[in-house]
């Protein structure tokens, strides 16, 4: 009895220290973020100073040397507004641990993992389509669980696929549920089967959701995921 106990405590404590690890590194993103953010202003403003100099500094707008110094600051801004945007997704991204059990909206939450994710279709050479929802309620669940659950799933999803094939991620809302669909493009039912006990089983449970094989065509084959609103403790 006593070595069951041990083995109970050791659990629970493992469980704990992993907690503890997610939220250190949620709080590392953060602040790493805001700080690259306010990097980024920097380099705005020197870019607006320079497109400010420029302009006072008397050169003729068809001269070649100017063209070339608006492409340059235009292509800054551009690039920084870009990243800017990035790091907004890792702060948000980063929260998410703060709290076990919030209220948030589904389609925000697919679209910052799909943002970090795309870079994985690109090199696969494989193409991403969002198709949300409109009128999706936000969901009460553990938001941070769900990012895992997704990119576990994406990942999955994106080994069965060729060049050419697409991952469309379709989301809509059903009694209070949040209905996220995966669609295989290029690939049928067979192919899929096994995808429905994957690692990810345990964390879907968490979530008091299910994971099924959906609706499978010769062209494309569906993952269904589905996620309740938990009820407010």
């Amino acid at each position: 009895m006593q070595g069951i106990t041990d083995v109970l405590v050791d659990a629970a404590t493992e469980n704990k220290i992993r907690q503890e690890q997610v939220e250190s590194f949620g709080r590392l993103m953060a602040g790493f973020s805001h700080d690259m953010k306010n990097h980024l202003g920097i380099i705005r403003e020197s870019n607006g100073l320079m497109d400010d100099l420029l302009a006072m500094s008397g050169m003729p707008e068809d001269n070649p040397t100017t063209e070339r110094l608006r492409k340059c600051i235009a292509t800054i801004e551009r690039r920084v507004v870009m990243a800017a945007q990035q790091y907004h997704h890792l702060s948000s991204l980063a929260h998410r641990p703060d709290t076990p059990y919030s209220s948030f909206q589904v389609n925000d939450l697919i679209a910052e993992e799909c943002n970090f994710l795309a870079r994985y279709s690109r090199l696969k050479q494989v193409g991403q389509v969002l198709e949300p929802g409109e009128g999706i309620t936000p969901l009460y669940n553990d938001p941070a669980l769900l990012q895992h659950v997704l990119y576990q799933l994406y990942m999955v999803c994106l080994e069965q696929l060729d060049i050419g094939d697409s991952l469309v991620i379709i989301t809509r809302q059903d009694e209070g549920n949040a209905v996220i669909t995966f669609r295989l493009t290029g690939t049928d039912q067979a192919s899929i089967e096994k995808l429905a006990d994957t690692q990810v089983s345990a964390a879907v449970d968490k979530l008091q959701g299910a994971l099924n094989i959906g609706e499978s065509t010769d062209d494309y084959a569906d993952i269904i995921l589905t996620v309740p609103s938990l009820a407010v403790e």
